[in-house]
């Protein structure tokens, strides 16, 4: 025992000296002596819940609210506390920013929202922190996306009425938009649907063989070349419809400039353009290659069917926003080609009778195998061909594949917000038709009571009871709107208008909505 207390001694000595130049220093001053205004306590309410901070932490930042004066006009003296009526879950990661200097997007929150707490707090979306940045920035540009898509889609369907005094132009350009607006847009729409579908099906059935019945030749010739008057009958009357259709268009298009640069307008122009070139063209031998060449644009007319569906125009925005995972995929695919073309080339370049002659030969093997779809036309006869063909198919179906569950994802959500955009549409409608009910009847029982004289003063308490009795529905929600209009303007105010008149005793912050008006107004109101 002896001996290890004389072991642990020396270290005891030199902890002892080691604590004197500790002890020699004065000790600091207790936490509750402090007496500046700055470390008090603030509490604030936001919609019943309750948040409490230090001053100084609210005061780093003074050209914000709750780090400037303008948040004492939200300041409840019964209960000393800062009162807010906005969300409370929201301004958790505003207090956090004041704590931290770090301000954080929350992932279970709408972008829009959170964007909106900032600007009523004062917070540029510049503060927020490197860690959600990006995906804040992602999130917004996505929802500014869709709101736009909502908005196209509902200036797309039925829009207001037009006033009565609307030209000609405006109604004929509401009519091609909203076919649905009256009987004859109504017609016009199924007029030319019916036609599109005619000039697509006479362009494919002038190509099928047929035997003329009264020679009995076995000769075979296309139903076009037999019956050539019956195909340019119909060609005929299908362009003028589509041409007459193009110029009402045209005449009506709020932009000319932008209807002329439009998709929709140059598939018009390509659909009828072969007709007139194929007209004012002489039929000869020089030139007969390159009009059978320009008759092919023919086909182009079934886009015009996009006018008509919403799901080829859903298609077309769908591959319009997944632009740039299509441009990976084409380039992902044009790589891959070029590689296994070479490799496949080489593999099978010391064989005999081999159909791999060059490297652009051997593209087409490599697009059929990374497509799937094998015709056999071209297959390697080397080990080492065939090793490198299973990767060339296997490597084209992970290329393919990548890019698609985006595309899907884009269609779904495109598909979905024009859903919507409908159901917000037929609801409108629902909603002005109430709307216009209900006004012509409250408006025709106002003016009847005028006519009665219910507007005059009553004298006695009984004349204006029975007054009050005899008002109708219109008038007495007009009256309580006033009321209730007067509650919400004065009610915020009263607090702040009487501090006003105690005198310049209590300490007041700088005014800086220009509040000196509304007191004005207030007084005027009390009097």
């Amino acid at each position: 025992m002896a001996a290890g207390l004389a072991t642990w001694l020396p270290f005891a000595r030199a902890a002892a000296v080691g604590w004197l130049p500790l002890a020699q220093q004065p000790l600091p001053p207790a936490p509750g002596v402090k007496t500046s205004r700055g470390d008090e306590v603030l509490v604030v309410n936001v919609s019943g819940r309750r948040f409490e901070t230090w001053k100084n932490t609210l005061d780093r930042y003074p050209d914000t609210l709750l780090g400037s004066s303008e948040k004492e006009f939200f300041y409840d003296a019964d209960s000393g506390e800062y009162f807010f009526d906005r969300d409370p879950d929201m301004f958790r990661h505003v207090l956090n920013f004041y704590r931290t200097g770090r301000l954080h997007c929350p992932r279970q929150e709408c972008i829009q929202a959170f964007d909106e707490e900032l600007a009523f707090y004062g917070l540029v979306p510049e503060l927020v922190g490197d860690c959600c940045l990006e995906e804040y920035r992602d999130r917004k540009k996505e929802n500014a996306e869709r709101l736009a898509e909502d908005e196209e889609a509902e200036q797309a369907g039925d829009g207001p009425a037009l006033p009565a005094g609307s030209s000609l132009r405006q109604r004929l350009w509401r009519a091609f938009e909203n076919p649905h607006t009256s009987t004859a847009a109504l017609v016009f729409y199924y007029v030319t649907g019916f036609f599109i579908a005619v000039s697509v099906i006479a362009n494919v059935v002038e190509t099928i063989p047929c035997r003329g019945a009264a020679r009995r030749s076995s000769r075979e010739q296309p139903c076009g070349e037999r019956f050539p008057q019956a195909f340019f009958c119909m060609d005929t009357a299908c362009v003028l419809i589509f041409t007459g259709e193009y110029l009402l268009r045209l005449f009506a298009a709020p932009s000319r400039c932008r209807f002329l640069r439009s998709v929709m307008s140059l598939i018009d122009v390509v659909a009828i353009l072969p007709y007139y070139i194929g007209l004012l063209v002489p039929k000869n031998d020089d030139v007969s290659g390159a009009f059978v060449t320009l008759r092919v644009f023919r086909v182009f007319r079934i886009f015009k069917f996009s006018r008509h569906s919403q799901g080829l125009r859903i298609l077309g925005y769908t591959l319009k926003s997944c632009a740039s995972e299509l441009g990976f995929l084409l380039f992902s695919l044009t790589m891959a080609i070029i590689i296994f073309a070479t490799v496949m080339f080489y593999a099978e370049k010391g064989t005999n009778k081999t159909n791999f002659t060059s490297i652009p030969a051997a593209f087409w093997y490599t697009i059929v195998t990374m497509t799937t779809l094998g015709y056999g036309d071209m297959v390697p006869s080397t080990i080492a061909g065939k090793i490198f063909g299973s990767i060339c198919s296997l490597s084209g179906v992970l290329v393919i594949a990548l890019p698609v569950p985006v595309i899907v994802s884009n269609f779904s959500r495109i598909y979905h917000q024009n859903q919507r955009a409908d159901k917000r549409r037929a609801q409108q409608k629902v909603r002005l038709a109430r709307i216009r009910l209900a006004k012509s009847g409250t408006t025709n029982a106002f003016l009847q009571y005028k006519q009665n004289g219910g507007l005059e003063d009553s004298g006695s308490g009984e004349e204006q009871a029975l007054c009050v009795r005899n008002r109708s529905a219109f008038e007495q929600q007009h009256h309580h709107l006033l009321h209730c209009l007067e509650k919400t303007t004065v009610r915020p105010n009263v607090r702040w208008y009487s501090r006003i008149e105690r005198g310049p005793s209590e300490a007041m912050p700088a005014l800086s909505f220009g509040w000196e008006a509304h007191y004005k107004l207030w007084k005027s109101h009390r009097a």
